[in-house]
Formats: C-alpha cells, structure tokens, sequence
C-alpha cells in the first residue's frame, strides 16, 4: 500500500490491494507520524523525518513529505519485506512527491 494524505488527514491518492479505506488510514497515519514528531521535540531531539511500525505480518513507514505544506507518505510492505528497503523507498518516493507538489 502506499498512501499521500495532506497535513489535516485527508488523502490525495492511494494505491492499495486491499479493501482498506484510504480516508480513515489517511487520519490515522497523519496523527501517528504527527505524534512522533512531537515525541522527538519534548525529548530534545532533532525533527522525525519518519516513524515505522513493524508486526509480524509486516512493517509500515510513514515519512514527512515537506511540500509548501505538510504531506504524509505511508508505505506498507508485507512480512518478507526489509524494513531498510521500505524505508529507503519510501524516502526516495517523499523526495520525488515534494518535487512534484
């Protein structure tokens, strides 16, 4: 799956194989990585530029697309996935989405 959503939680485009609803996982993958940045500022730290999540079922990377204003990219990969591989991805694809927005 992956999924770009603006700042507020609303998706702008999705690409899934499941019957998964884009504007719920919109919402919810905006707050998560929302909140990991403000967890990264109360502990003094530099911004979170992404916040992963792994099961044993799979792991997810949402990754800050800074575009004029803010975009969330979520990108879902499945349990043989590398996490590294998704993050790298992902990252290269925030890259190419803020260019083009």
């Amino acid at each position: 799956m992956l999924l770009v959503s603006t700042g507020d939680g609303r998706t702008v485009a999705h690409r899934c194989f499941s019957t998964l609803d884009p504007r719920r996982l919109s919402a919810m993958s905006n707050s998560f990585l929302t909140l990991g940045e403000t967890l990264s500022r109360e502990l003094g730290l530099s911004t979170a530029d992404h916040v992963t999540m792994s099961t044993s079922q799979g792991c997810m990377v949402l990754v800050r697309v800074a575009a004029g204003r803010p975009y969330t990219l979520a990108a879902l990969g499945h349990a043989d996935t590398s996490l590294a591989i998704l993050l790298y991805a992902a990252r290269d694809a925030a890259g190419r989405i803020e260019a083009l927005l």
